[in-house]
């Protein structure tokens, strides 16, 4: 169990503002920052991020919460999986502080990042020693790149060797059934024995958007054809190449500046187009383009260039991939090089001014793209094949969400056609229609379509939303509010669900608490309460609350914020607790209203008297106490 101080440590230490910046685009907006929502699809941003609060609220989806919360949202880990790994991107060592274990099982619970990492780090320095200096050369002279460049992508050298990590392992205490795991070693079925998975290859640590090492791409150096050129680290929870952006992390900022990736197919061209200061770009590693690799380039921008190989096989891959990014609300651009160049070959024969040239003059839609590649191979020619071609042109226009740039592309394909916009009209909805099955079960969406929870609660009322507001405003001035709270919970009965599950949460945890005196952290304490409508309402309620002007406040500051906070507390309890004879006194009028018969309207008449007797009794009550509680 992490101790709470910890977890405040590693929270203070989070700004939210840089964490969810590594999963969507945030554009200032006054105090706030506005993206576009992670959790829904929208045209219109409606998540909002205070860096003041550390909060975050999604008003598409109604989820909000902190640095933890948004973490566990996006990645679908538990609570304290978040923390772990917010810890380790603050730098921050949580091992001293957790409960005592053997030191088997801690060998055991080592972490597998750690482990890569280790392994990363170890290739890197081989490579940069005597071992590893024919790897070195052929970096060096063969492909140019320099050591600035080496050291930024953390390249390594795995030796000619069966047991070189292995034996490092050993020496460094790392576990064998770990190295396993992790694809490092490979186990020999005939004579149950490890050896190296990675050997006489240049190393390729392949990193997540925030920088830890998830797995390893392998080039050999043999010459020997019945070698893999490359291999990669096995598909394990870690290291899932479908969703990993080679070089993202060195990527992002550049991509977010630019406000467009450059997309290569390999580690090298990603390396050579960096290291000639294209620092926007970033490859699929030589898979084709996933929807979860199209989702992590929409956080950072709009537009993508894509830059693959102008072989068959490359042409092939860009024509599905733009289906792809064209869904997920990107703009594909293409460009060919000439000659059968890749970006790497074609930097270092003609240069890098050369190459800005060429991606200057050969940029090119990706309508003007895939009408080359149909013609190119003969598709135009024949009505019958033309007509698949054009169906699979309208398809591409029918994945585009914006109206006007629908539009626009499809009147842009009539002129190219010189076909009728209505005919092409025709064959788009045909097209979307042919292709909706297949989008309605597509996986990782599905849940989007469903109903929210929150949908099958009542609307909280003024009174207790009201409440609420001056519950959660007075955290920041003390702990009055919450200390009368607790005092005199018998006092307060609220009807809506989420508004009862905050309100117990936190009079539960300041009894809890051995200072009383000492500060409570609202945004938290809000992310443990277990009722998800509870949290989502609480945030709603935080994000909207207004943002004290003063760094520093006075004791005198305090004293004046606490007190007011209190003075609207207990006028939101005084009208919660009338809030059920107001109702009732509504009910009786309205049957008076109703009534066929003068007995009837006489004994209604009677009825709302005495209750407007009650009701001015209790309110009575209420107003002295309020008047002993705040010493008037």
């Amino acid at each position: 169990m992490i101790p709470q101080r910890m977890i405040d440590e590693v929270r203070q230490s989070s700004d939210i503002v840089d964490i969810v910046s590594d999963y969507v685009r945030l554009n200032p907006s006054g105090r706030h920052f506005k993206a576009l929502s992670p959790f829904t699809q929208e045209k219109t941003p409606s998540f909002i991020v205070s860096p003041d609060k550390q909060i975050y609220k999604c008003f598409s989806s109604g989820k909000g919460g902190n640095v933890f919360t948004f973490i566990m949202e996006m990645e679908k880990v538990t609570f304290p999986e978040a923390v772990e790994m917010l810890a380790k991107r603050a730098g921050i060592d949580l091992g001293s502080y957790r409960q005592q274990k053997s030191q088997q099982e801690e060998q055991q619970q080592s972490s597998q990042h750690d482990t890569l990492r280790w392994a990363a780090r170890l290739f890197y320095r081989t490579l940069m020693s005597e071992a590893g200096s024919k790897a070195y050369a052929y970096l060096a002279s063969k492909r140019g790149l320099d050591a600035a460049t080496i050291r930024k992508f953390g390249l390594g050298f795995a030796p000619d060797s069966w047991e070189f990590l292995l034996d490092a392992a050993r020496r460094d205490h790392v576990p064998q059934e770990q190295l396993a795991a992790l694809g490092l070693v490979t186990r020999h079925r005939e004579r149950n024995s490890l050896y190296d998975t990675f050997r006489n290859r240049i190393i390729f640590p392949i990193l997540t958007v925030g920088g830890q090492v998830a797995g390893f791409g392998g080039r050999t150096l043999s010459n020997d054809p019945q070698t893999p050129k490359y291999i990669n680290s096995p598909e394990s929870a870690i290291f899932e190449k479908s969703k990993l952006l080679y070089g993202m992390h060195a990527a992002k900022n550049e991509i977010r500046r630019q406000e467009t990736a450059i997309l290569v197919e390999g580690y090298m061209d990603v390396i050579a187009m960096h290291q000639a200061g294209f620092t926007n770009t970033v490859a699929s590693s030589g898979t084709a383009l996933t929807r979860y690799q199209a989702k992590i380039l929409k956080r950072y921008t709009s537009r993508v260039l894509f830059l693959y190989d102008g072989d068959n096989a490359g042409k092939k891959s860009m024509l599905s991939g733009i289906d792809i990014l064209l869904a997920e609300g990107l703009t594909p651009w293409v460009v060919m090089l000439p000659g059968g160049d890749d970006p790497d070959s074609f930097i270092r024969n003609y240069g890098k001014e050369a190459f800005q040239e060429e991606l200057e003059s050969e940029k090119r839609s990706f309508q003007e793209f895939q009408l080359q590649c149909y013609r190119d191979a003969g598709l135009m020619e024949d009505p019958d094949t033309a007509s698949k071609a054009i169906s699979a042109m309208t398809r591409s226009i029918a994945l585009i969400g914006d109206p006007v740039q629908k539009e626009l592309y499809l009147d842009e394909l009539s002129k190219k056609l010189d076909l009728s916009r209505q005919t092409l009209s025709k064959v788009m909805a045909t097209s979307a229609d042919d292709r909706a099955p297949r989008h309605e079960s597509r996986g990782p969406n599905r849940h989007e379509a469903a109903p929210n929870a929150a949908d099958d609660l009542r609307p909280i009322s003024v009174a207790e939303r009201t409440f609420l507001e001056a519950l959660l405003e007075s955290t920041s001035y003390g702990n009055e509010v919450l200390d009368f709270a607790a005092s005199h919970e018998s006092m307060f009965t609220l009807e809506h669900p989420a508004a009862r599950a905050i309100f117990t949460h936190l009079v539960e945890r300041f009894r809890a608490m051995d200072d009383k005196e000492g500060h409570i952290d609202i945004t938290s304490e809000i992310s443990s309460v277990e009722m998800e409508q509870a949290r989502n309402l609480a945030f709603d309620i935080l994000i909207r609350l207004p943002v004290s002007e003063a760094a520093r406040p006075t004791p005198a500051e305090l004293e004046q914020h606490a007190r007011r906070c209190l003075t609207h507390f207990l006028t939101a309890v005084k009208n919660i607790m009338l809030e059920p004879l107001q109702k009732q006194k509504q009910e009786i009028i309205a049957q008076l209203q109703a009534a066929a018969s003068a007995r009837e309207q006489e004994r209604l008449s009677r009825e709302l008297h005495e209750h407007n007797q009650q009701l001015r009794t209790m309110e009575q009550e209420v107003d002295e106490s309020i008047k002993g509680i705040l010493g008037e």
